[in-house]
């Protein structure tokens, strides 16, 4: 099967008629529909199910809740009607022919009228009324050539393969698609029959086994469909909560042509603004002090380094003189002495006059030694004062450029924080937006914790339902016996019996034919390529177990959230390709909630190769540049949607061309 074109006339956002070439080319299987929350894209995405099934697709809806849902899929521009077509070429016995399922509906008395139409015709060519079918039977023809129980294996969401990875219900979406693909849906339902039958024929004991079975049945049917109305409740909770993410997403915009992003951080601001004037006042001063130290002999380098050495050469008189000094007061003391006579009769010598002139010829000549006069008449102190001064002055110069340059720098910052915060808007042009803001992300917490509430009773009534099954086997077991003497409960239960076996083989068989596929999925999705060793599915639970590439046992819960997600994914995969139909693969949000190595999984090796036809709704950050790019080799056409106004506009691209965004998100 490959759906070649699809027509949407004033149906949702789309005003008017759009028409939609879905057809693959050779090598090219890929077809890329892209749009932001809100465009449309997840409404022709749902128009397809709509078209084939009718009230079938809304589930167990009252014919009232279809109705009212169908009022609100007409244009709101004016329009009396809309309408949905669907061609698809489709082969049989060898011979290929192109249907047309046409769906419209028309407002009237209150109430919706639908239209059924289905068409057929050669492959391109004309196509007339499909004659060789009753009218009353035309839905059900088209459920024959796509079956209703098999469709979510092809036409699924992102959303729907991470609701299986987050509960683990992996093993009832087998047992779902794996029955209605063998038809051992009505198989069973023939065996349950049997049982009831096996059950009204009984007396005694086997009458209270027989109406605790009928109980069992009429439990496990309202535990399932308990599941599907809280699953259709979980839909609607997560449009609700699509609707709110655009409000949330048009608030922040708001807030950010006011200014609001920068008035979150006005507080912020004005501190930075406080501590970079009270910075600058301290470079100003330092620059202050400075100039009135050792800067000015900066000046004039000349002068001042001639005025070093000329005090260095006072210090060296002063010394030189200092030395002098006392080099005559020694010398004057030994001349005093040595003119004593006593001091040379007690040193043994004889002429005492005679040494006495001798030791002052001697001593003559250096008192007359004396040093250069300083040439200023400066002390000690004051001449170190002004050498230290100018030691400072040589580093003077460089400190100065230092702090000039901080001193602008905090000047500019400073001017510049001032600007900001002067022209930033004041509280009250914000606020009303910011609250609306807040009040909008609570509600959507809101959402979200409603429907994980609904997540837990969908665990909750398929575990009932999976109990009431079992009780079923138990007591259909135990009714075997007590009616074992009856005809009728013999022919019944060897009839049973039969259909067990065949159900069991046939599910064994296929069972064997799906854990090789979802082996070869997995081998191909997870990036680690060692992880998954084997897989098991449980011919009675349909529970898939899993061996490491160790031989071990690999249990769901070391899975990391992304490889959850990927076997979620594997398992449709497998089931598709387990059922043996050529189903095109229709995919909505196909990364939700994907880690990026897993993204990459996903774009470079499950879309280009699921199937002949991959059609892919998406936003502009999930199949971004990068990606799109990537795809690239692999696609056949794309289309781009922007809601402009109360419509949607679609052009024929994608968002980028050439490297350059052509189509706003």
């Amino acid at each position: 099967m490959i759906i070649t074109r699809v027509v949407l006339r004033d149906y949702g956002a789309y005003g008017g008629t759009h028409e939609f070439d879905l057809s693959p080319a050779e090598g090219r299987p890929v077809v890329l529909v892209g749009g932001v929350n809100g465009a449309g894209k997840t409404t022709l995405f749902e128009s397809v199910m709509l078209c084939l099934y009718g009230a079938q697709a809304a589930g167990r809806a009252s014919r009232k809740e279809y109705h009212r849902a169908l009022a609100g899929k007409i244009h709101r521009g004016g329009a009396r009607g809309a309408s949905v077509s669907v061609r698809f070429l489709f082969s049989h016995d060898g011979a290929e022919s192109e249907y047309c399922v046409e769906r419209s509906w028309t407002r009237g008395g209150g109430t919706v009228e639908e239209e059924l139409r289905v068409s057929r015709g050669p492959p391109g060519g004309p196509s007339s009324p499909l004659d060789t079918v009753e009218r009353a039977h035309w839905q059900s023809f088209v459920g024959d050539l796509v079956p209703r129980g098999i469709a979510g294996l092809f036409f699924f969401d992102g959303e729907k393969v991470s609701e299986m990875a987050r509960g683990g219900t992996e093993d009832e979406v087998i047992r779902e698609s794996f029955m209605a693909l063998l038809g051992l849906d009505l198989v069973e339902q023939l065996r349950e029959d049997l049982q009831v039958n096996m059950a009204r024929r009984a007396a005694g004991p086997s009458a209270e086994l027989g109406a605790e079975l009928e109980r069992l049945k009429a439990a496990k049917t309202e535990a399932k469909e308990s599941a599907g109305r809280l699953r259709e409740a979980r839909a609607a909770k997560q449009s609700e909560a699509g609707a709110v993410a655009r409000r949330v997403e048009a608030a922040e915009r708001r807030i950010a042509r006011v200014g609001g992003g920068f008035a979150a951080k006005r507080g912020e601001a004005m501190q930075e603004l406080a501590a970079k004037r009270a910075a600058l006042e301290a470079a100003r001063k330092r620059l202050a002090e400075l100039c009135a130290g050792a800067l000015p002999l900066a000046m004039v380098p000349g002068p001042l380094g001639e005025l070093v050495e000329r005090l260095r050469g006072d210090e060296e008189s002063r010394r030189l003189e200092a030395g002098r000094q006392a080099a005559e007061t020694a010398m004057a003391g030994a001349r005093e002495r040595a003119s004593r006579e006593a001091f040379w009769q007690e040193r043994g010598v004889s002429d005492a006059r005679a040494a006495a002139e001798a030791v002052r010829d001697l001593l003559a000549p250096a008192a007359a030694e004396r040093a250069a006069p300083p040439a200023f008449g400066l002390s000690a102190e004051q001449s170190a004062w002004v050498l230290g001064a100018a030691k400072s002055a040589e580093s003077a110069l460089g400190q100065l450029a230092e702090l000039a340059g901080e001193a602008q720098e905090l000047g500019e910052r400073v001017a510049e924080l001032e600007r900001s915060v002067s022209s930033a808007p004041r509280d009250d042009e914000v606020g009303r937006q910011v609250s609306e803001a807040g009040r909008l992300r609570a509600e959507e917490g809101r959402i979200r914790a409603e429907t994980e509430h609904i997540d837990q009773k969908i665990a909750a009534s398929l575990a009932m339902a999976r109990h009431a099954e079992e009780g079923q086997r138990r007591i259909s077991s135990q009714l075997r016996s007590a009616s074992a003497s009856e005809a009728g409960a013999r022919l019944a239960g060897r009839a049973r019996d039969v259909l067990a076996e065949f159900s069991q083989k046939l599910r064994a068989r296929k069972i064997r034919v799906l854990e090789g596929h979802l082996l070869e999925a997995l081998s191909v999705l997870l990036h680690k390529r060692d992880l998954v060793g084997g897989v098991r599915v449980d011919p009675e639970t349909f529970a898939v177990s899993l061996t490491g590439g160790d031989g071990g046992e690999l249990c769901r819960e070391q899975l990391s959230t992304g490889e959850k997600q990927m076997l979620a994914t594997a398992v449709l995969w497998a089931l598709a390709r387990t059922s043996g139909r050529p189903l095109p693969f229709m995919i909505d949000t196909p990364l939700a909630r994907l880690d990026a190595a897993h993204r990459d999984s996903i774009v470079e090796k499950f879309l280009p190769s699921a199937a002949h036809q991959v059609v892919v709704f998406s936003t502009d950050t999930e199949i971004d540049q990068e990606y799109h790019e990537k795809l690239s080799a692999h696609l056949a056409r794309a289309y781009a949607m922007e809601h402009d106004g109360g419509a949607t506009r679609v052009h024929e691209g994608y968002f980028w061309k050439g490297g350059r965004k052509v189509v706003a998100a």
